[in-house]
């Protein structure tokens, strides 16, 4: 395994970099105070072409994502981003798993049809599963219903915690078949904006982190998908185990945000004149350990995808993912152990990041992760899609 990064990942490390730094950062307060789509820094994104990320080569994109040539581009790009601004972050890993998904499992004419608006276009995608109740009855378990109509189905429900919700130019979401067992009827479409039927719910958007990665509530009365919008047959998702293969995105964007609390400490503490102290120098080497170890957890996970090692890269995967919000709740909690209360002003970046980290870390369910991988070693049945 070669530790260096090849010249293309060195060339979007320091790209997004640059962007996070220059124009991510000076907006960030902006958004979070609005509570919507960063839309100046996904035009950002679209004016340097890492819309196209997760998309493979053969239609213009850079061939990363997680089935991708290079799964390690498109999580530099992530972690850069959430280095200044996880809200940001976490909209380019929805945009990037959608493309990835329809890349990787559309058919040719779908890929070309959808994918080629986004490498031409800039348009953006999102992918939406979620819907209220879901935690209490399973993550295949979905009220939103499609019932099947001549050339199509048609679609009634609710779905939440749509990010990208407020400006995606199509919607992938989840649906299930009526009549079919959960999992064998787990059905994905695509919806494009402006689709007869398809509402944002007003005013269902108002969290206390995470406030720019808008992620309102869609309703579907009725809507009708005709069938060349349907993504592969019902229950690919689940049968493929794709919720798998978006852990490493997460992950990245915890360890962007450990990695930006870390910048803010070590500037801020030297300016407060505690640099010399032994405690705040203690905390800090801790910090920087749990960084550097998440950081190469990560990308061995990466490189094990890769190599086709499917099994053992899904639940390396996992094992980043948990290990990422354990090292980011840590991370919070001995920066604000050394940095004290005049560093948390409501409007000031270390406030928002421990807003957005909060939040952010929920998405898991830390014991049902580190159960999966117990299961697995003890020789038990195993879900490395579980996380609920």
């Amino acid at each position: 395994m070669d530790f260096q990064f090849t010249p293309k990942q060195r060339e979007i490390y320091e790209l997004v970099g640059a962007l996070a730094k220059e124009k991510f950062a000076p907006r960030a307060a902006k958004y979070d105070v609005l509570a919507t789509s960063p839309v100046e820094n996904l035009q950002d994104f679209r004016d340097n072409g890492l819309l196209k990320l997760t998309i493979s080569e053969d239609l213009g994109g850079m061939g990363s994502g997680a089935m991708g040539r290079d799964p390690v581009l498109y999580l530099l790009a992530i972690e850069q981003t959430a280095r200044v601004d996880m809200s940001t972050a976490q909209c380019l890993h929805i945009h990037s798993h959608g493309s990835h998904l329809i890349d990787h499992v559309g058919t040719q004419e779908q890929r070309e049809h959808f994918l080629l608006k986004v490498v031409e276009d800039g348009a953006l995608c999102n992918a939406t599963g979620s819907e209220p109740g879901r935690t209490s009855r399973g993550q295949y378990n979905l009220t939103t219903s499609a019932e099947r109509v001549d050339g199509g189905y048609v679609i009634n429900g609710l779905k939440n915690y749509a990010t990208l919700g407020d400006v995606a130019d199509f919607n992938i979401m989840f649906a299930g078949v009526v009549h079919k067992a959960p999992s064998m009827g787990h059905l994905m479409i695509v919806v494009p904006k402006g689709t007869p039927g398809l509402s944002l719910v007003p005013d269902s958007w108002n969290p206390m982190g995470m406030r720019g990665a808008a992620s309102p509530s869609f309703k579907l009365e009725n809507v009708f998908v005709p069938d060349d919008h349907v993504l592969g047959e019902p229950g690919v998702y689940p049968r493929e185990r794709w919720q798998a293969k978006f852990h490493l995105g997460f992950a990245a964007q915890y360890l962007g945000g450990a990695e930006g609390i870390f910048d803010i400490l070590t500037d801020y503490l030297p300016k407060r004149g505690t640099a010399g102290d032994s405690y705040a120098q203690l905390r800090v080497g801790e910090i920087r350990i749990g960084i550097d170890s998440v950081r190469w957890l990560i990308y061995r996970a990466a490189w094990l995808w890769s190599r086709g090692e499917i099994q053992q890269a899904e639940l390396l995967s996992l094992e980043a993912k948990h290990r990422a919000i354990d090292n980011a709740v840590m991370t919070m909690d001995k920066a604000a152990q050394v940095a004290g209360s005049s560093a948390f002003w409501a409007d000031s970046a270390m406030a928002r990041f421990f807003r957005d980290m909060r939040i952010h870390t929920l998405h898991e369910n830390l014991d049902k992760t580190a159960a999966t991988i117990g299961k697995f070693y003890l020789g038990q049945e195993f879900d490395t899609t579980a996380r609920l």
